[in-house]
C-alpha cells in the first residue's frame, strides 16, 4: 500500500497542506453526515409513514427521528469544524509542547472573546432540546419575533423554519424566548353563533361551509357544526369547529364569517359570528379547574 510522503516539501507548505488536509477531511465528514442522515430518514418514512393513514404515535415517531438525525449532523459538522480549526492552530503554533501549550491558549482566547455568543447559542439550544420544546416538522411561532413556521432544521446553535410563504428564517437559539407549538400543525377554532331560527341557523351554516376553500394550505376539511343549544324560543347557540392552517386564520375569522352573514339574511343573527382558538386538551382542564373552583366554593 503506497503512503503519501509529505517530508519532501519544506515545513510552511507542509503546514499549510496539512491544515488544507484537515479542512477538506471536515468538509468530506460534514456532507458525508448529511447524506447519511438524509438516507436514514428517508428510509424510516418510506417504511413506517402513509400520510394517509399515519397515526398520532407513527407521526411523532417520525418528528423525533428527524429531530435527532437533525441534532447530530450538526454537532458532527460542528465537531469535525472544530477538529480542523484546533489542528491548524497547532500546526500554525510550531512543534513541541510549547507550541501545544501556545495553541491551546490561543483556543481559549477565541472561545473566551469572539466565540460568546456562539457558545450561549449552544448551551440555549442544549437545553431547549433537553426540555423538548419542539421537534422538526411542528408548527412554531418564535417569541418575542413572532416568527412562524414549520421546522426544518435544528442545530444546537440555530432553527430553520419555513413559512408558507416559502422563504426560509434562521434564528439563533439565543434569540427564542419563547416558543408557541402547535403539536399536530394545524390550528384548531370554535366558531359561535347565536341566531333566531335553528333550521335557518343550520342551513346558512352548512352553505357557507360548502363553498370554503379546502387543501393543505387553507381549510384542511369543510367546517362543521358541532354543537346547537337551545337558549330560549327564538334565541339558539350554535357551535361549530374549523381547522385550518397556520397563518390562514383570517379564511375562518373574515371569508366564513362574511359568506355566513350573507347566507343567513339580516334578521337570524343575533350575535356572532365569533372566531376562537381551540384546543381539546385545554377546555379538558379547564373543565377540570373549574370544577375544583366550583366544589371549594360550594363546600
Amino acid at each position: 500500500m503506497n503512503v503519501i510522503d509529505l517530508h519532501f516539501i519544506d515545513q510552511p507548505w507542509r503546514t499549510v497542506t496539512f491544515c488544507v488536509i484537515a479542512f477538506v477531511a471536515a468538509w468530506a465528514v460534514s456532507r458525508l453526515s448529511k447524506r447519511l442522515a438524509e438516507w436514514m430518514v428517508g428510509r424510516y418514512e418510506a417504511k413506517h409513514f402513509d400520510p394517509a393513514t399515519a397515526s398520532t404515535d407513527v407521526i411523532l415517531g417520525l418528528k423525533r427521528r428527524q429531530t435527532i438525525v437533525s441534532l447530530v449532523q450538526s454537532t458532527v459538522r460542528y465537531a469535525a469544524y472544530g477538529i480542523a480549526g484546533v489542528f491548524t492552530l497547532l500546526q500554525l503554533a510550531g512543534p513541541g509542547s510549547a507550541g501545544a501549550l501556545a495553541g491551546a491558549s490561543i483556543v481559549v482566547l477565541l472561545i473566551g472573546f469572539t466565540l460568546q455568543r456562539f457558545l450561549i447559542d449552544i448551551l440555549t439550544g442544549f437545553f431547549m432540546q433537553f426540555e423538548g420544546w419542539f421537534s422538526v416538522g411542528d408548527s412554531l411561532t418564535i417569541e418575542p419575533m413572532g416568527l412562524a413556521g414549520i421546522v426544518e432544521e435544528i442545530s444546537l446553535r440555530s432553527t430553520r423554519l419555513r413559512p408558507l410563504s416559502g422563504e426560509l428564517l434562521y434564528v439563533h437559539n439565543s434569540q427564542v424566548q419563547g416558543a408557541r407549538v402547535l403539536k399536530r400543525g394545524i390550528r384548531e377554532l370554535s366558531i359561535e353563533l347565536f341566531v333566531r331560527d335553528e333550521a335557518e341557523g343550520r342551513r346558512a351554516f352548512q352553505e357557507a361551509a360548502r363553498v370554503m376553500p379546502i387543501g393543505p394550505t387553507e381549510f384542511i376539511r369543510p367546517p362543521w357544526l358541532e354543537s346547537v343549544q337551545r337558549l330560549d324560543s327564538d334565541l339558539i347557540h350554535l357551535r361549530a369547529r374549523a381547522t385550518i392552517a397556520p397563518g390562514r386564520e383570517w379564511l375562518a375569522e373574515g371569508f366564513l364569517a362574511d359568506v355566513l352573514k350573507e347566507r343567513a339574511g339580516p334578521e337570524l343573527i343575533v350575535h356572532g359570528p365569533v372566531v376562537l382558538d381551540f384546543d381539546e386538551l385545554a377546555r379538558q382542564r379547564f373543565a377540570r379547574a373549574t370544577t375544583g373552583a366550583s366544589r371549594q366554593q360550594s363546600g
